[in-house]
């Protein structure tokens, strides 16, 4: 199933460049499957910091963190095709995000929500660095912003948090 690897610069163990994604119903990977024309999508939402926290004082810290909404498209065949998202740094529009990704989702039209194997891949949105990005050190491939989920050996879809 995963054909395509690449050899860890610090062990013997290999990273794989595409990796199964299990769904998991209202939890991280809610959002998960496909569309009537094949193309695989990846519904995120997470947040991320503008700045590492000791750099923030005490009160700009609420405005230091970013809320996202974050739709993955892929084709097919898993390879990463384009995002589109919606974010906030307001307190009280925090809890849209939920609402913002079921609206993108809805934009679709048919889907089915589904387990699905996508390439690897990594983009910045706002300065922040989003994706499923292999990490070398820890073997593992992780989620983007906010490294909320990883992916590890024995690479099944299942992930840790």
């Amino acid at each position: 199933m995963f054909n395509l690897f690449k050899k860890s610069k610090n062990t013997e163990s290999i990273i794989p460049k595409r990796i199964l994604v299990m769904r998991m119903e209202e939890y991280h990977t809610h959002y998960l499957g496909k569309t009537a024309n094949g193309k695989l999508f990846f519904g995120s939402v997470t947040f991320a910091h503008k700045k590492p926290h000791w750099e923030v004082t005490p009160e700009l810290k609420s405005q230091n963190r970013l809320e996202f909404a974050i739709l993955y498209l892929f084709d097919q065949n898993g390879k990463f095709l384009e995002h589109k998202y919606w974010s906030t740094e307001k307190d009280e529009e925090r809890l849209k995000a939920e609402e913002k990704i079921e609206e993108m989702i809805a934009e679709l039209g048919q889907i089915t929500f589904c387990d699905i194997e996508l390439e690897t891949f990594e983009v910045t949105i706002e300065g922040i660095k989003c994706g499923l990005i292999p990490n070398e050190e820890s073997e593992s491939v992780d989620l983007y912003p906010s490294n909320t989920i990883s992916f590890q050996e024995p690479w099944d879809g299942e992930y840790n948090t």
